[in-house]
């Protein structure tokens, strides 16, 4: 295990014992996870339902708004933190035609999710990436406390990357957010189509739909993640050969993640991180030959781990940012 800091950095600010509990909502693909969490970071009461993304815009907005106001008033809550799936502009609160979001086939283009809800609920909302909500919450109070290096790996729906360096969350230019999801292992392969128009984007090998979509094509039949698992149990060559495939992408997309941010610690959340034993022995075995020449002075091989905090990360990394992100719309 890496060793841990002596001291808390900004990524960990202090927050006042006597603050109010706040609402985070985990805002994916696929559900939503909303709830009321102390200043402590336990999740007080909490409800998760499927999302309605299908239904456009507007209806999102009413479904975020019809769960908040059930919290809001019970938990004398006073702030909003937003945990959304990208890309996203935290300090405008919008979502940049998210790659996952689409009605009927048709993209979302930019969209004021936070100013829309802050609206609805007379309250302020805190919009954050929801990979990097889930690194944040880690480091709080999950299996990265006190980590100053560590990422966080979310495999769902897509392929979220969460990092934080010398203790301080990872931006890209304009305080957006790195998306790591789309770094190209394979531009040529037209069998790994990604949502975000490109081809071989690591989302489109790793996160857990796709990989499902991929073995099922090659088992000509669709086939479930608990599917999945199943038939890796049950031996059958094609999910075996497929999960190979997977352990060299992640190892391959893993290595560039070190190059970038040396990380000591990356840990593994979303459904598909259930079945990280049928994958993460291999992937050790390949990222340790990978990194065969950055191992001395300073060993770059991170320990590979799963998020402890499990599907509450998205919801519990949402309260931190109502807690301490600075950028906040709907207040003057």
């Amino acid at each position: 295990m890496p060793k841990k800091t002596s001291k808390k950095r900004s990524a960990a600010r202090k927050i006042s014992s006597s603050a109010k509990p706040v609402l985070g909502y985990d805002l994916g693909g696929t559900k939503i996870h909303v709830g009321a969490v102390s200043p402590l970071g336990h999740i007080l009461e909490s409800h998760q339902e499927s999302v309605q993304i299908g239904q456009g815009k507007k209806a999102l907005i009413e479904q975020l708004a019809r769960l908040g106001h059930s919290f809001i008033e019970k938990y004398g809550i006073e702030s909003v933190g937003l945990a959304s799936a990208g890309p996203l502009d935290p300090i405008n609160g919008t979502l940049l035609d998210p790659t996952n979001f689409r009605t009927k086939g048709a993209r979302w283009g930019v969209f004021p999710i936070a100013p829309l809800l802050s609206k609805e609920l007379d309250l302020p909302v805190r919009l954050e990436n929801d990979a990097a909500a889930a690194i944040l919450a880690e480091h709080w109070v999950g299996g990265a406390i006190n980590v100053d290096n560590c990422m966080i790996l979310t495999l769902g729906t897509g392929l979220g990357t969460g990092v934080i360096c010398n203790g301080e969350l990872v931006r890209s230019g304009r305080y957006l957010h790195p998306e790591g999801g789309h770094l190209i292992l394979d531009s040529s392969d037209l069998s790994a189509k990604c949502g975000c128009g490109n081809f071989g984007c690591a989302e489109a090998y790793l996160s857990g739909v796709n990989f499902s979509a991929r073995v099922s094509a090659r088992l000509k039949k669709s086939v479930s993640g608990e599917e999945l698992v199943r038939y890796a149990k049950d031996k059958n060559k094609i999910v075996l050969q497929c999960l190979d495939e997977y352990a060299d992408r992640m190892a391959q997309a893993i290595c560039s993640y070190v190059v970038l941010f040396s990380p000591e610690i990356i840990l593994l959340s979303g459904s598909f991180s259930k079945a990280a034993s049928l994958f993460v022995p291999a992937v050790k075995k390949r990222l340790s030959r990978l990194l065969a020449t950055r191992r001395e002075g300073k060993d770059l091989m991170p320990s590979i781990g799963i998020s402890p905090l499990g599907t509450d990360s998205g919801l519990i990394g949402a309260a931190r940012v109502a807690l301490t992100n600075p950028f906040v719309v709907g207040e003057s």
